[in-house]
């Protein structure tokens, strides 16, 4: 069995965000051995039709479907929350949302050049009584040139989520080996796909590293297992 996260971007760009659209991906997933999957998009505006209202009623559709069908595939709703301070305010608007109602953010890392600037936004979400779990650290410059800057990251209690394209080299050789660094480190608790899951990805390494994220549907689930450490400083959130 295996729970992933499947995150769009492109989808909501091109405005095709949509239980139609969806659907297909969502067939493919199930002959995967995916039993649980988290459907993630991305916000930019309101044109984007992604708000976590609308996700949840494209779930709630999509789910009626897969039972009518007898299919083994249970999904739940999310967003990809954008590292910046605009989605920060949409999440506290209530227009955003976290994995399954739980306190668990997917935080994307595109915008913020440096992993300092990154912390400004985490402590934001902590702030507010949630975990962000980072999207592909593997991918930010300054893990792939030295995977001991994630520490920083572990320091403030993130979580992680691992491509499975970047074991494979689909974005090229540094962020295969950094990707292969982290998961020898046993850094990351989660797996997530861009767009559509591809069979050649999944493996049995694969497998094993999808279920350690199984808690967070647990009743007990909706909150970490440790108690998360305050930062060194004691700062107060932009935002109220």
């Amino acid at each position: 069995m295996v729970f992933a996260n499947l995150i769009f971007k492109e989808l909501v760009k091109e405005g095709d965000f949509k239980s139609t659209i969806l659907l297909k991906k969502i067939d493919e997933a199930g002959k995967l051995n995916i039993k649980r999957l988290v459907l993630a998009p991305a916000y930019y505006d309101e044109e984007s039709k992604s708000n976590i209202e609308e996700v949840n009623n494209i779930v709630e559709e999509l789910n009626a479907y897969l039972q009518a069908k007898e299919i083994d595939l249970t999904l739940y709703s999310a967003n990809l929350l954008r590292d910046n301070y605009e989605n920060l305010k949409e999440y506290i608007k209530g227009n955003l949302g976290s994995i399954n109602k739980t306190n668990f953010v997917l935080l994307d890392v595109e915008e913020c050049s440096k992993i300092d600037e990154l912390l400004e936004i985490v402590f934001e979400y902590k702030l507010r009584n949630l975990v962000p779990i980072i999207v592909s650290p593997e991918k930010i410059n300054e893990i792939i040139e030295d995977n001991k800057k994630i520490d920083k990251l572990i320091d403030e209690e993130c979580l992680f989520q691992l491509d499975p394209a970047s074991l494979k080299g689909v974005y090229g050789k540094k962020i295969q080996k950094a990707a292969k660094a982290l998961v020898k480190r046993n850094i990351y608790q989660f797996i997530g796909f861009e767009e559509q899951i591809e069979a050649e990805y999944i493996d049995k390494q694969i497998e094993d590293l999808s279920k350690k994220s199984l808690f967070i549907l647990k009743p007990d689930g909706v909150r970490v297992k440790r108690v998360l450490k305050s930062s060194k400083k004691k700062k107060n959130g932009f935002f109220r």
